[in-house]
């Protein structure tokens, strides 16, 4: 899982779903039977209410298209029933009777989506399609529950550093908040982990969490995604649409690249966090909703404050809280654990996992990783890969620029104490896996105190713990290896 925040991707959907289709509009429901089907889609018409949630318990779907007002039992019992007997149903109501409230109500109850009729085909299935995938960041967010209640602390929201650990620290005293809070640290550091760690260890955690890269849609859809519209609020908007603060009702908003936001929806989200409440485009009357906003960047807000491109005001809403997410290069101790991690996760299921020798880690740890914890996964990846049948990854199968400059570069382009700084990690962080993290052992290799190897560790960011915990999985690996058939 990457930390980069956005939207579900459509284009992510399997195909063909299996769609149950429910509406007592004869015309309507082979409309949409029809069209669906066309698209290479199961479809399974009926025309009440208590007929859809027989079919749903007699037959296996992917998801239900349910009109909102029909005989037997409406939309809001189907839904109801459906999600009794599916944990996680996912339903998208349709009605010509649409309203904010309804569509409010709706969402309240575990729909997870709402159109209005007349809609164009087309649309019914983008809808269809973003469900699916929100329902996918659904199951993603209670798999990454698992990881962060768990032993490991979550991927990349590990280690033993002082720097994590105060992070961690953070976090805990945050469980019980629904204060709003502003994430930053560079690219690739994990600050939409650190975000949906924050919602899974809030009371909202069972509600939905829905993030935004406001960065990767242009400044026309940013508010419409946000707020929702109306039918005619601009062109193309043929139909009511509810946005992700309507989706995200008693959940969390994750807001992410917010520094790219355009500064006319700054100042909706800046009204928004004021007065709990929004206008959808082309609308009139306000919506209030119970949200959390958690926004994150990797940029100066300050100076975008200063040079008028950052709305000061909304700055100071979301700067309730503020977390620093730490880049890897102050964490380096933390390195061997994030690479076994990553090891485990590629190793294919019921095969030891690789290992890392201990020059080759001792590079890892060295490297100042300009990418953080994204660039480190991607590398170990990479290793992988090319390493083939191999069990163990060795410095050949580094990046060069991990591996290190060669005597003669480092010579052209190091001075003594940048040489010697690097050489030193990579001699001490092989050392400590050699010698399984014990200190004693690897100060009388080294031929000198504990103490003094003590506080040279320090210097150079190495860990004797994250050695340890290193070693150890290495270990269980080589028992699995020696074990396997």
């Amino acid at each position: 899982m990457t930390d980069d925040a956005r939207v579900a991707d459509p284009t992510k959907t399997p195909a063909p779903l299996a769609i149950l289709v429910a509406d007592d509009e004869e015309s309507m429901r082979h409309f949409v039977q029809r069209g669906l089907s066309r698209l290479g889609h199961r479809v399974t018409a009926v025309g009440d209410g208590q007929a859809a949630i027989a079919a749903w318990q007699q037959q296996r779907f992917d998801l239900a298209v349910v009109d909102l007002m029909m005989p037997l039992a409406d939309g809001l019992q189907v839904l109801r029933a459906l999600r009794e007997h599916t944990e996680g149903a996912v339903v998208v109501l349709m009605t010509a009777h649409g309203t904010v409230a309804t569509a409010v109500q709706a969402m309240q109850q575990g729909a997870a989506d709402f159109v209005t009729k007349p809609f164009a085909l087309d649309e019914l299935h983008l809808r269809l399609q973003k469900a699916l995938g929100e329902r996918g960041l659904q199951q993603e967010n209670q798999q990454l529950r698992t990881l962060v209640h768990g032993p490991d602390g979550g991927a990349g929201l590990c280690g033993q550093s002082q720097a994590m650990q105060t992070l961690l620290g953070q976090l805990e005293r945050l469980s019980g908040s629904s204060a709003t809070v502003l994430l930053t640290g560079e690219s690739g550091t994990g600050k939409g982990l650190v975000a949906k760690a924050l919602h899974l260890g809030s009371t909202r955690r069972e509600q939905p969490f829905v993030a935004l890269n406001c960065a990767a849609l242009p400044d026309t859809l940013v508010e419409s995604e946000l707020f929702g519209h109306e039918p005619g609020a601009f062109t193309g908007a043929r139909a009511q649409k509810a946005g992700l603060l309507h989706r995200a009702h008693r959940g969390t908003v994750f807001l992410d690249e917010i520094a790219d936001m355009s500064l006319p929806a700054q100042a909706k989200i800046e009204r928004f966090l004021t007065e709990k409440e929004f206008v959808p485009l082309g609308g009139s009357q306000p919506v209030q909703v119970d949200v959390r906003v958690v926004a994150a960047t990797n940029r100066d807000l300050p100076e975008l404050v200063r040079q008028g491109r950052f709305r000061a005001e909304l700055l100071w809403r979301l700067d309730v809280v503020h977390l620093v997410v730490p880049p890897l290069r102050e964490r380096r101790e933390d390195v061997p654990i994030l690479a076994a991690q990553a090891l485990r996760r590629l190793s294919p299921k019921g095969r030891p996992a690789t290992t890392i020798e201990p020059a080759a880690l001792g590079a890892l740890c060295a490297y100042d990783w300009p990418g953080n914890v994204r660039e480190l996964e991607n590398v170990v990846e990479r290793m992988v890969v090319l390493a083939g049948d191999r069990r163990q990854l060795t410095v050949a199968d580094l990046p060069p620029e991990v591996r290190g400059p060669s005597a003669d570069e480092a010579v052209q382009d190091d001075g003594y104490e940048q040489a010697r700084t690097r050489f030193d990690r990579l001699y001490f962080t092989a050392l400590l896996m050699r010698c399984g993290g014990s200190i004693t052992q690897a100060a009388k290799q080294a031929g000198m105190s504990r103490g003094h190897l003590h506080r040279r560790l320090r210097e150079l960011g190495c860990s004797a713990e994250a050695a340890r915990q290193a070693k150890a999985v290495q270990d269980l690996d080589d028992l699995d290896r020696d074990e396997a058939p």
